[in-house]
């Protein structure tokens, strides 16, 4: 019973019309001025409350002294080049000899 209402051409017939309609009633909104307008002014607003959010946010973090997300990546940038420079370094103690000779010291002294 349900089937056949769904598969009737008069419910087809329906459906058909009112996406068009819909459809037109869309076009029309967004070539409407006043509500581009509307839509801008929302999401306008909807960043700037979010920017405010976050400003807030950041500042309630420092307050209790919890880094926030950017805090943790800058930290985590600055151990990465930490740990190259130590693999670097590691890398050259390897290669110096255990007791070192004069030459490798500047000025010839320790």
């Amino acid at each position: 019973m349900i089937d056949d209402f769904l598969k009737s051409p008069l419910l087809k017939r329906a459906l058909s019309l009112g996406e068009e309609r819909v459809g037109k009633l869309v076009t029309q909104l967004l070539s409407s001025e006043r509500v581009m307008h509307g839509v801008q002014t929302v999401v306008a607003s909807a960043l700037n409350a979010k920017s405010t959010l976050d400003r807030g946010v950041r500042t309630a973090m420092q307050a209790v002294n919890l880094p926030t997300t950017e805090d943790v990546e800058e930290l985590r940038r600055k151990l990465s080049e930490l740990e190259v420079l130590l693999d670097g370094l590691a890398a050259r103690m390897a290669d110096t000899p255990a007791g070192g000779d004069e030459e490798s010291r500047p000025n010839g002294h320790g």
